[in-house]
């Protein structure tokens, strides 16, 4: 790849269980999945320096929510879906940076198995998502992987 940067990948919080009838988009965080979620923030948001970082989300209802989490934490204007988050497109992803300029910061909420899947495939190294684990990938010579965190 071309550009280099940053990119934080998130998995969603705890969401509701799967229902007969209710559609896997449709699915929400749970209450607490949001309470865990918004403790978690405390110990993010110094790590996450002031970058103007853009926030790219899954369109599915649990991405949605968490991402607005990070959006309201680190004050930012807006929160843009991409199906590729939902989808697994790497590639998709790859053209979507690479259209960005250099040096980006870009956090990405999605989902299991799509974020380990990619780590491996970027990286090189297996890691699992917990539910609202986090994990940096810095861009630059080679992709590697920088850090990572999940709440307790």
């Amino acid at each position: 790849m071309a550009v280099k940067g940053e990119l934080i990948l998130v998995r969603h919080g705890k969401a509701e269980n799967r229902e007969v009838g209710k559609a896997d988009f449709d699915r929400l965080l749970t209450d607490k999945g949001k309470a865990e979620l918004a403790e978690f923030m405390q110990t993010l948001l110094p790590i996450l320096e002031k970058k103007p970082y853009l926030i790219w989300t899954s369109p599915l209802l649990r991405a949605k929510q968490t991402a607005v989490v990070f959006q309201q934490a680190l004050q930012l204007d807006q929160v843009v879906e991409k199906d590729f988050l939902a989808s697994g497109d790497l590639d998709a992803l790859k053209q979507a940076l690479n259209q960005l300029n250099e040096h980006f910061a870009v956090i990405c909420v999605g989902h299991e198995p799509i974020l380990s899947s990619w780590v491996k495939t970027l990286t090189g190294q297996a890691i699992p998502f917990k539910k609202t684990g986090v994990a940096s990938l810095l861009f630059e010579e080679e992709v590697r992987l920088d850090w990572r965190l999940a709440p307790k």
